[in-house]
């Protein structure tokens, strides 16, 4: 996070209150909105680290897509679309209320995390059709002994997975940069050992092709034979241990490819490419293995689950790559600016649950977790701009006493504007049995006028 786009500490501070109360305000309406400001917190922290050490990076990578499946976890069984879209706006809320009190976030950290989004999406991913593959082959016992078979039965299908072997050996060998281990002036003795490493792979490979095939040619005239070749090609350990090789050198290979396009991309020296790889594939898989220990979860929700992460991280990757270029250009909104168009939305969508207005305990929970965000959204505006001001006058460690008499104002104007929705809304529940829908709606708009009038004259 940059320095010069925090706010004054005590601004962004009273801000990030006035979002924890309407945060609870909205809970009362929509419970499912903690679990979303929960998730939004997780999402900012994650971004935060992905501008610190490589160290830091690989963490945050591998905690976005954990975070990820929290939020998938928390916004995909709530049903109903009210309930969805709460959840949503207290994710952008935990969200900009960490961009509020740590500054907007540099163009690096959105770059990382957007990177570390492309890869999660790619695992969970892959980890989703897995899930569906063991769901179809009826559980992870059979999927496990169907590995070392995917090549087929008999000698044939070893021919095929020793094949398949040196091949993923091979990419694995000459896709990984050779910067990983040896500097350039040993480039030419790191280049003969691997072409050495290479042929002895591949002339063991042959030498096993040709000495299965030379038995299973002779084993049509000495029948033992036939029985020594089906238990070769047969053996879950020569079997399970090809197939074992085949998957770690096909997954270096992968990963050295991506490794190679970004350091492709970049103009500097130094790269976390590394890092979020490492990072992305540790949080997927640990993710799924989470899932998968739980037991009661069936297969196909897994598969489920996982696609939709991969989705989201995916829209993710390319949320961060806009706001990247937004920030670029500097024409990104502000943290204070997204939380107050956050809470706006979410007392939008409380008030739209409304159905008839009474005087009693369901209308006052409805009214507090509408009137109260509304009323914090204008609230976190004019702070936020006037905190953005000052912190470009005179800096981000302004004085207090300043920021505390606008903090004092702006929340007592706010205040006020709840108090004059609060009476709008009683109003409405004592004239809805009198008045046509129209009127009552004409006096609510009256008030509110004139308590916002007030406002603009006292200001």
């Amino acid at each position: 996070m940059t320095s010069d786009s925090r706010l004054p500490a005590t601004t962004g501070r009273a801000i990030a209150l006035a979002a924890g109360i309407s945060a609870l305000a909205l809970a009362l309406a929509e419970p499912l909105v903690a679990g979303g400001v929960l998730v939004g917190i997780g999402l900012s922290a994650t971004v935060g680290l992905s501008a610190g050490s490589y160290h830091r990076v690989a963490v945050a990578s591998a905690l976005l897509p954990i975070v990820v499946l929290g939020g998938v976890a928390v916004i995909g069984p709530a049903g109903a679309p009210i309930a969805a879209l709460s959840a949503l706006v207290g994710v952008v809320l935990g969200l900009a209320a960490g961009g509020v009190l740590a500054g907007e976030p540099t163009p690096i950290a959105l770059l990382r995390a957007g990177a570390a989004a492309l890869c999660s999406a790619v695992v969970a991913g892959g980890a989703a059709l897995v899930a569906v593959w063991i769901d179809t082959l009826g559980g992870v016992g059979p999927a496990l002994a169907a590995v070392p078979l995917l090549t087929g039965d008999g000698p044939s299908g070893l021919f095929l997975a020793l094949v398949a072997a040196v091949v993923a050996i091979a990419a694995a060998l000459f896709l990984v940069p050779p910067a990983a281990f040896t500097v350039p002036s040993r480039r030419d003795t790191y280049d003969r050992t691997r072409n050495a490493l290479t042929r002895a792979a591949g002339v063991a490979t042959v030498l096993a092709i040709v000495v299965l095939a030379v038995l299973t040619v002779l084993s049509v005239f000495v029948p033992p034979l036939e029985w020594l070749v089906d238990v070769i090609a047969g053996s879950v350990v020569v079997r399970g241990s090809i197939a074992a090789v085949t998957v770690v050198a096909a997954v270096v290979a992968v990963s050295a490819t991506a490794i190679r396009a970004t350091w492709l991309q970049t103009d500097g020296r130094r790269n976390g490419a590394v890092a979020i790889i490492v990072g992305a594939v540790s949080g997927v898989g640990l993710a799924f293995a989470g899932v998968w220990s739980l037991g009661s979860v069936e297969t196909n929700v897994v598969a489920v689950a996982f696609g939709a992460l991969a989705i989201v991280l995916g829209a993710g990757w390319l949320a961060a790559w806009l706001y990247q270029g937004a920030v670029l250009r500097g024409d990104a909104p502000t943290p204070s600016t997204v939380l107050a168009g956050s809470l706006a939305a979410g007392g939008a969508i409380a008030g739209g649950t409304v159905d008839t207005v009474l005087l009693d305990l369901e209308t006052v929970r409805v009214g507090v977790a509408t009137f109260v965000p509304i009323a914090a959204a204008l609230f976190a505006y004019d702070v936020g701009r006037y905190g953005r001001t000052l912190a470009s006058e005179i800096g981000h460690e302004a004085s207090r006493r300043p920021q505390l008499v606008r903090l004092g104002w702006s929340g007592a104007m706010a205040g006020a504007g709840v108090l004059v929705a609060a009476l709008g809304l009683a109003g409405a529940a004592v004239l809805a049995p009198a008045l046509s829908v129209p009127a009552t709606a004409g006096v609510i708009g009256a008030l509110v006028a004139v308590g916002g009038g007030t406002w603009l004259l006292v200001r």
